[in-house]
């Protein structure tokens, strides 16, 4: 989506990921438009501060107009929207409608249908889209239409995408499910990314930090710079992991690449610049506990000697 913005228009992203190593901003900003990252945690309760001061910078230094906020998946809408449509920035921001993204999968998913964040994400959007559809069974796709249908109140649109392709005038649609029955009242019970242990930095360097709440678990890695990978024998170690959600960005012997993995699927590209930050980036999440030690053997093992 972000490919095909109007060219006569400045937009700007506020992004906030699980994990405590920052790759999403990375990962935008090599479409060009302009990203503020804000790692780890929650953007309605542990990281408010940062959230808003990096929200002010966008709007002060940029200009833009269009924001798009993009919190983790384990953020609570309730709280994200009382943040950002709050007098503080009335005049400035014209918050337009909250947009679900959901991919069909999960709703098959006993353990995600129980993660009061999710439920309650799905009831505060005012526009509801599948994504990648393209990646979808038809029982999913026929699961997720049954689920939207049977939603109150009814959403103003419920689509489905394939590939990020969303149509641009959905985002321009007013906002309306302003008070919506939600499992998590006000003060919410938050679960945000603690992180596990302290940054643990090896002898030549490689710095690892782990998070986990009650519903995930992540491990980020930073390389130093110089540090080369050899792209085909990472790639293949990310197939292989069963681990279903892996973002990296690599300097390998073929120059930089980003590396993405969603359940099954794996992609990668060739990136036009280096990242500001030097060095490899590297984040890992799943549901279930991992032996981290052991991927960061797997990974080493593909360094290029």
């Amino acid at each position: 989506m972000l490919e095909v913005k109007p060219e006569n228009e400045r937009w700007a992203v506020l992004v906030n990921e699980f994990g405590e190593v920052g790759i999403d901003g990375a990962l935008m900003q090599a479409d060009g438009i302009s990203v503020k990252e804000v790692p780890g945690g929650c953007m309605c309760c542990s990281v408010g501060l940062p959230s808003r001061t990096a929200l002010n910078q966008l709007i002060e230094e940029q200009k833009p107009d269009h924001i798009l906020i993009e919190p983790t998946g384990l953020a609570h809408p309730v709280q994200v929207i009382n943040m950002f449509s709050s007098s503080d920035y009335d005049g400035v921001l014209d918050m337009r409608a909250t947009i679900g993204l959901v991919d069909p999968w999960c709703l098959s998913s006993d353990q995600f249908r129980q993660i009061p964040a999710f439920v309650d994400q799905i009831k505060m959007a005012d526009v509801l889209v599948a994504t990648k559809t393209d990646q979808a069974d038809r029982e999913h796709l026929e699961a997720f239409f049954t689920y939207a249908e049977k939603i109150q109140p009814e959403k103003l649109k419920v689509g489905a995408i394939s590939g990020g392709e969303m149509p641009l005038q959905w985002l321009d649609y007013e906002r309306i499910n302003l008070t919506v029955p939600v499992q998590v009242a006000a003060g919410h019970e938050h679960h945000e990314g603690k992180p596990e242990k302290p940054l643990q930095q090896s002898s030549d360097g490689v710095q690892r930090l782990q998070s986990q709440t009650e519903y995930a678990n992540s491990c980020g890695w930073i390389f130093p710079a110089g540090q080369l990978f050899d792209l085909a024998k990472l790639v293949e170690l990310v197939k292989v992991l069963e681990i279903p959600r892996i973002k990296g960005l690599f300097e390998t012997s073929d120059g930089w690449h980003t590396l993405n993995k969603m359940r099954t699927t794996v992609s990668s590209a060739a990136m036009e610049q280096p990242p500001e930050e030097p060095g490899s980036h590297v984040e890992m999440i799943h549901t279930e506990v991992v032996d981290w030690s052991g991927v960061e053997q797997q990974l080493r093992e593909c360094l290029i000697s």
